[in-house]
């Protein structure tokens, strides 16, 4: 098995963007997450701070979570990608509020380009069912 995610409550690519919000298998979901606004194509106007950014990035991947059957809990992996590393203490302050002390995922963080002005993006792996 093998589906497609998409959510209201996450970035609205249009069929110009060869990307999905998430997939889902038997026993993963995969999903990323930019405060992506299709109709700008830009940074979403509510993200002026980068923790504005990375709380929107994270609630559009727990809401792909969920339409998968799976939590923020179920996260085993994630990638952070910014686009300076100057965001990496605000991001951090806010990314780490997602998970009780010593529950965090693994994760690998990144400083790259990050296209239509967005700051931040982060690439999760979850596990179904890892937190039950």
């Amino acid at each position: 098995m093998r589906r497609i995610i998409q959510v209201a409550n996450g970035p609205q690519y249009d069929e110009t963007y060869p990307l999905s919000q998430g997939v889902e298998t038997e026993t993963f979901v995969f999903a990323n997450g930019m405060a992506f606004d299709n109709d700008t194509r830009t940074r979403m106007a509510e993200a002026v701070t980068i923790a504005d950014e990375t709380r929107i990035v994270m609630e559009s991947i727990g809401s792909v979570l969920a339409d998968a059957g799976a939590t923020i809990n179920d996260i085993v992996k994630t990638t952070v990608y910014l686009s300076e590393r100057s965001y990496y203490d605000e991001m951090n302050s806010v990314y780490k509020t997602y998970w009780q002390p010593g529950q965090y995922p693994t994760r690998a963080t990144v400083y790259v380009g990050i296209g239509s002005e967005c700051r931040v993006e982060i690439d999760v792996v979850a596990v179904k069912g890892a937190s039950r």
